[in-house]
């Protein structure tokens, strides 16, 4: 039973809604009228439910309805009759002239200090984010035994001079054969390398920055047992930044070192900072197909920070293509083509698509020309061999609280920029 009111109330929703459509859709009588599978009841339902002269016209019979001469039955272009169209001239357009990536800030140089021996921290010679200079020192590690070792090794160092000065002193009385003085002259020469040794010890307790810049934070105390796994600080020389970006293949052709870059920082988006490309990588990147760009920058006023994201512009002199409106490209199995006027008669001249943008669509082609007319609306009617009318497209006036209007830059010669978004570790243009 609830089967059958369920079917039963979904008929009456199909008839309403039916019947909604054929009172508020001119087209729906004449439609319904042309099915030739429905019941002759369904048709006369329409027609009642249709206005008034709606129903006039779903109920006139083909016989009624009889081209007038000189009217829409000539547009439908046939053989001998003309097709109303409306053209619009190819343009010259420029794309790929300029690109746009997000990228990363690293410092110029960048170290990062490990000691090269264990031992326990004597005392930390810097502060967290404190400047400092190459070869200043930063800690100092616990270093009573390489002293003594140091010492001991002066000492030896004098008593093999010592007893190398006697074995001369007896070798000039010959009283001592040459080999023994040769000997003590070794042992004269390993002790000195001993001391050596014991000097460079004692050196590498006491760690010192590599290079000038400011460190960060400090996250050893005296006191801490360190390694050589232990870092002790990272040093940033940020007096000039460097800005790591990746380029889409498409623009690699263009790039060379010493390019201008212009990048604008997401904590200062008022700011435009101006730099040059310093580093193109040898080959791309198979999986993204983009290649690494190192560009950099000077950092004066030290407002910039490695680790920043920056939004690069890049200007390129571009790619020059025929620039069309997108309703004049047409599909067939061969590709794309569009209808050219030559005088009023139209002809199919097959083009490449470079690229698409919202307005216009960049192709290439062999027997197309700036200026020359293709058809944007009325390609349907148009027939092979036949001829066309243009229609005149009505340019509506600018109001009065308008300024002088605005000339179109895809018409003038330049489309706007290529589409290039770069992923946060790269870049992807169309």
């Amino acid at each position: 039973m609830n089967f059958v009111k369920q079917v039963l109330v979904t008929l009456v929703v199909l008839a309403i809604a039916g019947i909604l459509w054929v009172r508020f859709d001119e087209r729906a009588a004449s439609l319904i009228r042309q099915q030739a599978w429905l019941p002759n009841s369904f048709k006369t339902i329409a027609l009642i439910a249709a206005p008034k002269d709606d129903a006039k016209i779903a109920g006139a019979t083909p016989a009624d309805e009889k081209p007038k001469a000189g009217g829409a039955g000539r547009s439908r272009g046939g053989r001998g009759q003309t097709a109303l169209v409306v053209v619009d001239a190819v343009t010259e357009a420029t794309t790929r002239s300029r690109l746009r990536a997000i990228g990363s800030g690293e410092a110029q140089r960048s170290v990062a200090v490990y000691p090269d021996v264990s031992g326990f921290v004597a005392e930390v010679a810097f502060s967290s984010g404190a400047a400092v200079q190459a070869g200043e020192v930063l800690v100092v590690l616990e270093k009573s035994a390489e002293e003594l070792a140091l010492d001991r090794a002066r000492i030896a160092l004098s008593a093999a001079q010592d007893k190398l000065g006697r074995y001369q002193r007896l070798a000039s009385a010959r009283t001592t054969t040459a080999v023994e003085v040769a000997d003590v002259e070794r042992e004269v020469e390993n002790a000195r390398l001993d001391l050596r040794s014991a000097e460079i010890a004692l050196a590498k307790r006491t760690i010192r920055a590599p290079i000038s810049g400011r460190v960060g934070i400090a996250d050893i105390d005296v006191g801490d047992l360190v390694s050589s796994q232990t870092l002790i600080a990272t040093i940033d020389d940020r007096a000039r930044l460097k800005v790591v970006f990746y380029v889409p293949e498409s623009f690699v052709s263009g790039l060379s070192i010493g390019q201008t870059v212009e990048a604008v920082s997401v904590a200062n988006p008022a700011e435009i900072y101006r730099g040059e490309v310093s580093a193109i990588d040898s080959r791309l990147d198979q999986a993204s197909r983009t290649v690494r760009v190192e560009a950099t920058m000077d950092n004066p006023k030290d407002e910039l920070r490695p680790g920043m994201s920056f939004a690069l512009t890049l200007l390129f002199p571009g790619d020059d293509y025929l620039s069309v409106d997108p309703l004049a490209i047409q599909w067939e199995r061969a590709g794309p083509f569009v209808w050219k006027l030559d005088g009023d008669t139209p002809q199919k001249t097959p083009v490449r698509i470079i690229e698409r943008n919202v307005d216009r669509v960049l192709v290439a082609a062999d027997d197309l020309q700036v200026g020359d007319p293709v058809v944007v609306e009325g390609q349907q009617s148009i027939r092979p061999g036949g001829k066309v009318t243009i229609q005149e497209t009505p340019h509506a006036a600018p109001s009065s609280g308008d300024a002088s209007p605005q000339p179109a830059e895809a018409n003038n010669g330049v489309v706007s920029d290529a589409r290039a978004e770069t992923r946060a570790s790269g870049t992807v243009a169309r």
